[in-house]
């Protein structure tokens, strides 16, 4: 799915994906919502790709917490550089690993909320404007969009992928 070119289809597709990966966790019987993927992987079960798309939400607000304060922004986050991201992937990972299915949902739906009226105070330029953020080189909806909509998306073919 290609980035949305206006702030409708920026957020549409942010609660779109975020409710279709919602219904498809739904859809799996309650007793098979903790087992195992089948297959190895970086994601062992769902509460991991749970857990990674909070996660890419708590690094989004921190670039925008920064970015607001004036402090340099750590892109993709401190210490790590956009080559190193397996190695970031598996240290959010672990981060948030130890909750229940359940409290991981619930953080999952509250940082999803955050994110959603955080993007709501700022301005079609600030998200469509490729000059706006020096520290990104290009405009902001890109990665917006790559840690909702576009996230989910991945989130759901994950889904759909260990259940097949």
């Amino acid at each position: 799915m290609s980035v949305p070119t206006n702030r409708v289809q920026l957020e549409a597709a942010a609660v779109r994906g975020f409710h279709r990966f919602d219904e498809a966790i739904e859809s799996i019987p309650e007793a098979e919502r903790e087992a195992p993927f089948p297959r190895e992987g970086r994601d062992r079960d769902i509460r991991d790709v749970i857990d990674h798309l909070h996660a890419w939400h708590e690094l989004l607000l921190g670039w925008l917490d920064a970015e607001r304060a004036g402090e340099p922004v750590a892109y993709p986050a401190e210490g790590y550089t956009w080559a190193q991201l397996d190695e970031l992937n598996a240290v959010l990972r672990e981060r948030y690993r130890g909750k229940s299915l359940a409290e991981a949902r619930e953080r999952l739906r509250g940082s999803h909320i955050t994110v959603l009226a955080r993007i709501e105070t700022l301005s079609d330029d600030d998200l469509f404007d490729p000059a706006a953020h020096d520290w990104l080189g290009g405009p902001l909806a890109e990665p917006v969009h790559e840690c909702l909509g576009g996230h989910y998306a991945w989130a759901l073919e994950t889904l759909d992928a260990a259940r097949a």
